[in-house]
């Protein structure tokens, strides 16, 4: 009994976190063309299209009654629609010259934590344990910290 009330509270304390983390990360924006006038760099802005993607599946897993099987189906379109999109930046991310490393590096650890958490998600569909998404939230959440404060080593690769 006191284990499932501290998975609970974590489960709690984590879904207040995501929410905080996309509050602040409101707070500071990333330049875009319309603040300055340097192109964006294309490989940032696939991550960012992964990163609220991965949000809002989170949110909705968070939020939705999966026992319908149509909204399950929701969320399975959307997980892979997900992992199609890092499926893709990783191929082009492994085209990158030699002297790119670091931003090779910096892209692969954002989107294996991503693949992380998506795994998580689907273990947690199958079996409905709430540590999967515990699990997977945790996951989502080191992996978009990670690419807020590796933009800079990314945004480096022409």
């Amino acid at each position: 009994m006191l284990l499932k009330k501290f998975s609970i509270f974590i489960f709690i304390t984590l879904i207040l976190f995501t929410i905080n983390m996309n509050f602040s990360y409101s707070l500071n924006p990333i330049p875009t063309n319309s603040t300055i006038n340097l192109p964006v760099n294309p490989y940032i802005k696939e991550l960012e299209i992964i990163d609220n993607h991965m949000y809002i599946l989170i949110k909705s897993i968070v939020r939705v009654d999966l026992n319908k099987k149509h909204k399950k189906n929701e969320v399975i379109n959307q997980i892979k629609f997900i992992e199609t999109s890092i499926n893709d930046l990783t191929l082009k991310t492994s085209h990158l010259t030699k002297k790119d490393a670091d931003a090779i590096l910096a892209m692969q650890s954002i989107l294996n934590y991503y693949k992380i958490s998506i795994i998580q998600l689907k273990s947690y569909l199958k079996d409905n344990d709430s540590d999967n998404l515990i699990n997977s939230i945790t996951s989502f959440s080191i992996g978009y910290n990670l690419s807020g404060s590796l933009r800079s080593v990314i945004s480096k690769v022409k």
